[in-house]
């Protein structure tokens, strides 16, 4: 809908489309290979793949963390400077921006998958769903702390400073909407933002509680459970969140959905 619809062509629904997009891929890295695991009797991954999937995984978390800091940037702007919107998060702002999150949440956790990759095991078998941190580190027979360590410091950098720009820009959108004279702009401003705050919540809840906590590679029960809302639950209702709480979404859909009546009424 993003892509046909042109009153969808604004920077707000460009990072929305990148973040479905990258939810997409999330979703892809993890569940074919789950669901294949569930239906047959092969519960078997080649150890490339498992590395393989393991650093993706951890990349589009990292890349998503980015991008929910840059949609909180992008709704500080039209909130707080709406006259100068347009000006602040150009086209080019908006590639700089999105490229930046992509390539940083790609870069960031190249090292731990390669310590990872050069570890020795005791054993093959994960006590897992999919290839994650914590259920590789149980498996090895060599000393793992530095890993642990790189990768609790590299998970708070991303999550620390991306969960600082969102409070901060959420922080001077409340303060903007406390004084806002409008009804209709009070109402505005609290609808755009509740679905973005929700998505928000939900996630950094959860990944903080899987790669920042401390002692979190000894709970593998509470781990698998944790991930399975963070990998499966999440992108699942962020998509319903976006859309049904969101008017523009919503009036895009009927414009679609005529369009593609009267298509096939012809």
């Amino acid at each position: 809908m993003i892509k046909v619809d042109m009153c969808l062509h604004t920077p707000m629904y460009f990072f929305l489309g990148n973040f479905s997009f990258l939810e997409c891929c999330y979703t892809t890295i993890v569940l074919p290979k789950t669901l294949y695991i569930l239906i047959s009797d092969d519960r078997t991954i080649f150890f490339s793949s498992c590395i393989v999937q393991l650093y993706i995984f951890i990349s589009l978390g990292a890349t998503e963390c980015l991008l929910l800091a840059t949609m909180a940037y992008d709704r500080f702007v039209a909130i707080c400077f709406p006259l100068h919107y347009m000006i602040i998060i150009s086209r080019n702002v908006c590639l700089l921006l999105v490229f930046c999150s992509w390539i940083i949440g790609f870069l960031s956790p190249l090292v731990p998958a390669i310590f990872i990759s050069r570890i020795h095991f005791c054993s093959y078998r994960l006590n897992h769903f999919f290839c994650d941190v914590p259920p590789i580190l149980k498996v090895a027979c060599s000393n793992t702390s530095h890993i642990e360590l790189t990768v609790s410091f590299i998970s708070a950098i991303i999550l620390m400073s991306s969960f600082v720009i969102i409070v901060v820009s959420y922080s001077r959108i409340v303060w903007t909407i406390l004084i806002m004279q409008s009804k209709k702009g009070f109402q505005k401003a609290v609808s755009t933002c509740a679905s973005h705050l929700a998505v928000v919540f939900i996630y950094y809840g959860s990944g903080m509680y899987m790669y920042v906590r401390p002692n979190s590679y000894k709970t593998l029960e509470t781990n698998k459970l944790v991930a399975l809302f963070y990998a499966v639950l999440t992108p699942m209702l962020n998509p319903l969140i976006y859309s049904f709480r969101n008017s523009d979404v919503n009036k895009a859909f009927r414009r679609l959905l005529q369009s593609s009546i009267n298509l096939v009424s012809k």
